[in-house]
């Protein structure tokens, strides 16, 4: 149910309004009624309306400065301007400012429920469409698809910014709060026991930056940041052949089993949820609680494991180890053996030989 408020000096104008908007009364309730721009600001931040009809000339602060100034507030806020005036300068500058739609008076009953109807569909698919795009940016996350998180992530700043009106503060306000989310998400499910980004520190900095394109440049900065770092694992097994962990979760049998047969491939861990018939983001709370680490640093440890087996027991040269595990960067491979094992694979073998 959306929520209506209607501001216009006229109390018959008002009462007209309820009567039209009463034919959608399954959609949406009026909240409340101001006769002034003033009352009209106090009652949207009272009362935090969907939508609000509002009367483009009125004693004191009229419809544009208080269109403007719940706009600053809020740009989802849908505005309709009510205007007997046939002034295009007067609704040019109104739209100028974010309102968006108008209606002349003498208003017509299906001119408003048209407008009213396009608004509410509007209002659903924006909130949702959004919403959407920021819960699919944590899954691209989780999953590490670094391009496709980068996509998202520029989609989303576009729908920031032109919700945002220009407004440096509010946008960075958005900002902030997606940055908090994939701080969040990151510690949570890909760096366990490792704290891969200071964020009182990253806030503040954020906090310091003045201009729209800088405030960009840091939340794309932060981003890249999580797909720089390996995950550092603290759990061990008993022995160094011991390639599975024990888990008592029968749902994750299917998962476990995947990884052991495709653990020379890339392994994402949407293609795991769904062969364990779970949700991404339970089968990521489920396999983090049942194996102690997330799947990200599991599948890893079992690539690592691996290695040292071949390292081990085979005269396989370690590029080729490297590409049999998924590895197609020796260097890279390297990498996470090191910082996994304290030492290269290199040198792991000779140790143990």
């Amino acid at each position: 149910m959306y929520k209506i408020l209607l501001v216009d000096d006229e109390i018959l104008e008002r009462e007209a309004l309820k009567i039209m908007v009463g034919k959608l009364n399954n959609q949406v309730t009026i909240v409340g009624e101001a006769e002034n721009g003033r009352e009209a600001i106090e009652l949207d931040m009272k009362l935090n309306p969907d939508i609000i009809f509002i009367d483009i000339k009125m004693p004191g602060i009229d419809g544009i400065k208080a269109s403007e100034i719940i706009k600053k507030q809020n740009e989802n806020k849908v505005i309709i301007m009510l205007t007997a005036y046939d002034d295009f300068d007067l609704i040019h500058k109104a739209l100028t400012l974010g309102v968006n739609d108008y209606i002349l008076k003498p208003i017509k009953r299906e001119k408003l429920l048209e407008i009213l109807s396009l608004q509410i569909d509007n209002l659903k698919t924006n909130k949702s469409r959004i919403k959407e795009k920021e819960l699919l940016l944590m899954d691209k996350i989780i999953s590490e698809e670094e391009n496709e998180a980068k996509a998202l992530l520029n989609s989303i700043i576009e729908s920031y910014t032109l919700g945002s009106n220009e407004d440096v503060e509010y946008f960075k306000q958005k900002i902030q709060l997606l940055i908090e989310k994939i701080i969040k998400v990151v510690s949570k499910f890909r760096f366990r026991n490792h704290k891969w980004i200071n964020e009182e520190e990253c806030l503040i900095k954020l906090k310091s930056f003045k201009d729209m394109e800088s405030i960009c440049n840091y939340a794309y900065t932060v981003l890249t940041l999580t797909f720089l770092e390996i995950p550092e694992i603290n759990v061990k097994t008993k022995k160094d052949d011991a390639l599975r962990l024990k888990c008592s979760n029968k749902i994750l049998e299917p998962a476990l089993k995947y990884i052991e047969e495709n653990y020379g491939e890339q392994i994402l861990l949407e293609d795991v949820a769904n062969i364990s018939n779970l949700s991404l983001y339970y089968f990521s709370k489920l396999f983090k609680k049942e194996m102690g680490m997330n799947f990200t640093a599991y599948v890893t440890k079992y690539k690592i494991e691996k290695a040292k087996s071949m390292l081990k027991n085979t005269d396989i040269p370690i590029v080729n180890i490297a590409s049999d595990l998924g590895y197609y960067e020796c260097g890279y491979f390297t990498k996470v053996f090191k910082k996994i094992e304290g030492i290269t694979p290199t040198e792991y073998r000779c140790k143990k030989n």
